[in-house]
């Protein structure tokens, strides 16, 4: 029964906790930020791109193949389905899990 429901989301994404993503920001990753740019507005996660999930149809090619992408929203929904995608598309995604309050919980770094 569950079968269907995997095939309609596709293929599962790791999540990374906050402190795993900012280790693999270290190590090179990119943290691509799926929230809209009012959102971007109250904080964002240094070094973090922006492309918002509605565009991230017509704008997934430009992010280079080579290097892991951790997805980041507000909560990690809209970044698991971002996480989705691209790992559809064959780059290695991973979902932060709890999006950037988890981050703010964390006491990591934010930028204004």
């Amino acid at each position: 029964m569950l079968g269907w429901f995997r095939n309609l989301l596709g293929p599962g994404v790791p999540s990374l906790s906050a402190q795993e993503a900012q280790a693999k920001l270290k190590s090179g990753a990119i943290l691509l930020d799926v929230r809209t740019p009012y959102e971007r507005k109250d904080g964002k996660i240094p070094g973090s791109k922006a492309l918002p999930l509605a565009e991230l149809a017509k704008g997934w090619e430009s992010l280079p193949k080579d290097k892991e992408i951790i997805c980041q929203c507000a909560s990690g929904n809209r970044s698991r389905q971002a996480a989705a995608f691209l790992a559809r598309k064959g780059y290695t995604a991973y979902n932060l899990l709890g999006g950037i309050e988890a981050w703010k919980r964390a006491g990591l770094p934010l930028k204004k």
